[in-house]
């Protein structure tokens, strides 16, 4: 949407306003215009926007239901134990 048209679209309704002194029909349709282009273009950038979403650039994780090894289980143990986060284990 060009700023510049829908400024002077505005500008138009409101000098028409002003001189008539109400709200024309001719106004209010160039208001649901703007309105229903702009609602448009929203939802075409949205579509656009999950378009790109629909193909992850990374892979997706999985679970692959390894089991742990001593030195994890270990660490796991002390952080039940500890309450504490990896970082005070290392």
């Amino acid at each position: 949407m060009n700023i510049k048209k829908v400024t002077k679209k505005l500008s138009s309704v409101r000098d028409s306003i002003r001189d008539n002194g109400e709200v024309t029909a001719q106004d209010e349709q160039a208001l649901k215009d703007l309105v229903n282009e702009t609602i448009s273009i929203a939802k075409r950038d949205l579509k656009n926007l999950r378009a790109g979403m629909d193909m992850p650039q990374m892979p997706i994780p999985h679970n692959d239901n390894l089991p742990l090894t001593t030195e994890q289980r270990f660490r796991l143990s002390l952080m039940e134990k500890t309450g504490t986060g990896s970082f005070e284990i290392h």
